[in-house]
């Protein structure tokens, strides 16, 4: 990036002036008399934009699906292009159409929000985001991604306790959904880098926050992750007909404090608490490998054999690690709240 420095000059009484760069205007086209805009950055710069550059940015892109490409191959070019903040996707299908058509619908409706197909011809798909930014920001998607996950945490344990299959299969299924909301946060986050969108239309401040949003949104997901293992860990130990009610009380005590922490902090940076995001980073990891502690110890006097004991051990692993990306959280929100980050 050049930098160009010019002197502010007065004109009149109240009017300040600054020339631009005369090489820029020619490759602009500029001439006297002609227009141009000055775009208020949220940082307080200005942003120059001659008539040629004027036109609104065309959030469209093409896929052209190849005879023989892989089924993962065509999953990860059309995420690629949902990811980058595209509205319009337009797919060109080769002679052998069919399944590759079955694998666009597929991955519609397991990993986008708000796609639907507007054309469908025999060699061509177009497909459009929906949504409006302002009715999904991105608070809005941290906020929801929290209380599924936080949900999951307790509801897999409980099902555990109670030995509900029914319960510990629905836990599982609800990592999808978080995965689906934590892809369109990465959409709209590229789409504002991209300049499809205005940092504040999707509930920024600054396009620098894009960074703590990108942080906290991949931690609650990787909670979620964990919460599915804690769930399928269960579901083993159920179908083992491995007895848990002994340790009932420890496995409570050790989620509720992974779901307390956790909960914490997405409110702490939603809340931009960063005195508060201080104090919960010292006080709960202590708490955390204590109630650990507890739980593996007691399982260790329960003769469990190696197939109820290493499934609870791996819970316990779950349970800690959930604490550990909500420090993450936290962290970023100290990052978040810092004054000067946008001005």
């Amino acid at each position: 990036m050049r930098e160009i420095i010019r002197k502010v000059q007065l004109i009149g009484r109240s009017t300040f002036v600054v020339s631009l760069p005369k090489d820029w205007a020619r490759r602009m086209g500029l001439k006297p008399g002609a227009i141009v805009s000055l775009i208020l950055e949220p940082d307080g710069s200005l942003r120059v934009v001659p008539p040629s550059l004027r036109g609104p940015k065309k959030p469209e892109s093409k896929l052209v699906v190849a005879d023989g490409m892989s089924e993962g191959a065509v999953v990860r070019e059309l995420m690629s292009r949902y990811l980058a903040g595209y509205k319009l996707l337009r797919v060109e299908l080769p002679v052998e159409a069919h399944r590759y058509r079955e694998i666009i619908r597929r991955v519609i409706a397991s990993k986008m929000i708000g796609v639907e197909i507007l054309e469908d011809s025999e060699r061509n798909m177009v497909l459009q985001v929906l949504v409006n930014v302002e009715e999904l920001p991105v608070t809005a998607v941290v906020q929801r991604m929290g209380q599924i996950a936080a949900g999951m945490i307790s509801d897999s344990v409980e099902g555990l306790i109670t030995g509900n299959l029914e319960f510990v299969d629905e836990v599982a299924e609800r990592d999808d959904l978080v995965d689906k909301l934590y892809l369109y946060l990465l959409r709209q986050l590229n789409a504002s880098i991209r300049g499809f969108v205005n940092v504040r239309e999707i509930g920024l401040r600054c396009i620098e926050e894009s960074i703590e949003y990108a942080v906290v949104g991949k931690s609650i997901e990787r909670v979620a992750d964990h919460s599915q293992k804690i769930a399928l860990n269960a579901k083993s130990l159920i179908e083992s007909s491995v007895d848990v009610t002994e340790l009932g009380e420890e496995l409570r005590a050790m989620a509720n404090l992974a779901k307390e922490v956790f909960v914490s902090s997405v409110r702490c940076f939603l809340s931009r608490d960063r005195g508060k995001a201080l104090n919960l980073m010292d006080e709960y990891p202590p708490k955390l490998i204590e109630a650990e502690r507890r739980l593996l110890h007691k399982a260790s006097e329960v003769p469990y054999n190696a197939r109820g004991y290493m499934p609870l051990r791996l819970i316990a692993d779950s349970l800690r690690r959930i604490c550990d990306y909500s420090m993450d959280v936290l962290e970023a929100t100290i990052d978040l709240a810092l004054e000067e980050r946008c001005r």
